[in-house]
C-alpha cells in the first residue's frame, strides 16, 4: 500500500485508558477453494472469536492511535497484540477525527500495491441513531470498493463525538483470487457492544426486521449469528 500523505486538522477525543469491545460476525462464506480468502484473514478471527477489546495505550504521536487488542477466542484462550491506527492514511477505518462534517474526506487516494488506484474516501450525510445508551449523532460512509475488478460493498458508522467505529458491514459476491477459477462470496460485520465511554452498538433491529420481511427467502444473511455460523464450500 502506498498512500498519499494527508494532513488533516482533526480533533482526537479518545484518551489513554479508553476501551472498546467489539464482536465480529462471519454471517456467511462460500468458496470453491477454502477459508480464509487471501487478504481477508480477519474473517477467520471473526468466525473463531467471541470478542475483541481495543484499549488505547498512546495518543502522543500526531495522527496515530495506539491500541492493545485482546482477542477472546471461542475455545476460551486469549491473545494480545499492539496495533497502531494511522487516522490520516491507513487503509483501516477504525478511527476517524472527532466531530467531522458531512462529505469531509477521511482518507486520501492511494496506490494499492504501488499500481492499483484507490480513490479517496469521504463521509456521507450523518444521521441520528438510537443506540442502547441513548441517541447519538453518527458519521456514515457507504461505498463500493473496486480492487482488481472485484467489487466490495462497505457500510461504516462512527460515533461522531469520538470518531470511533461503531458498526461496519461488508460483503462481496463471486470474487476472484489471483488463482484462475478460485471464487468466493462473503458477508461479515463488526459491532461495538460495550465501551468505557458508554458508546454502544446502534439499535439496528428495525432495519434488520424490515430486511427480513422483504428478503425472507435468504435467511442465511439475516438470521445467522457468529456463534452459529458455518463455512459453506461449493
Amino acid at each position: 500500500m502506498v498512500p498519499a500523505l494527508a494532513q488533516y486538522d482533526w480533533d482526537i477525543s479518545i484518551e489513554v485508558g479508553d476501551w472498546f469491545l467489539y464482536e465480529g460476525t462471519l454471517i456467511s462464506y462460500e468458496s470453491n477453494f477454502g477459508f480464509p480468502p487471501p487478504y481477508l484473514e480477519y474473517l477467520q478471527t471473526y468466525n473463531e472469536s467471541d470478542w475483541m477489546k481495543y484499549t488505547v495505550i498512546d495518543t502522543s504521536i500526531q495522527g496515530f492511535i495506539n491500541f492493545t487488542i485482546v482477542t477472546h477466542w471461542s475455545n476460551g484462550t486469549e491473545t494480545s497484540m499492539d496495533y497502531a491506527e494511522d487516522i490520516m492514511n491507513s487503509e483501516s477505518l477504525m478511527v476517524i477525527g472527532a466531530n467531522l462534517t458531512d462529505h469531509e474526506e477521511i482518507r486520501p487516494e492511494y496506490l494499492l500495491l504501488g499500481f492499483w488506484p484507490m480513490p479517496a474516501r469521504s463521509l456521507n450525510e450523518s444521521m441520528m441513531l438510537v443506540t442502547t445508551n441513548g441517541t447519538r449523532e453518527t458519521n456514515v460512509a457507504i461505498y463500493d470498493w473496486n480492487i482488481f475488478e472485484n467489487i466490495y460493498h462497505h457500510t461504516w458508522y462512527w460515533d461522531k463525538k469520538t470518531g470511533i467505529i461503531a458498526y461496519h458491514e461488508e460483503y462481496g459476491d463471486d470474487l476472484a483470487t489471483e488463482n484462475e477459477g478460485d471464487l468466493y462470496s462473503y458477508h461479515s460485520k463488526l459491532e461495538l457492544v460495550n465501551s468505557s465511554l458508554g458508546i454502544i452498538l446502534p439499535d439496528l433491529t428495525g432495519s434488520i426486521l424490515l430486511l427480513t420481511l422483504i428478503a425472507i427467502t435468504i435467511p442465511i444473511y439475516l438470521q445467522k449469528r457468529r456463534r452459529q455460523s458455518k463455512l459453506f464450500l461449493f
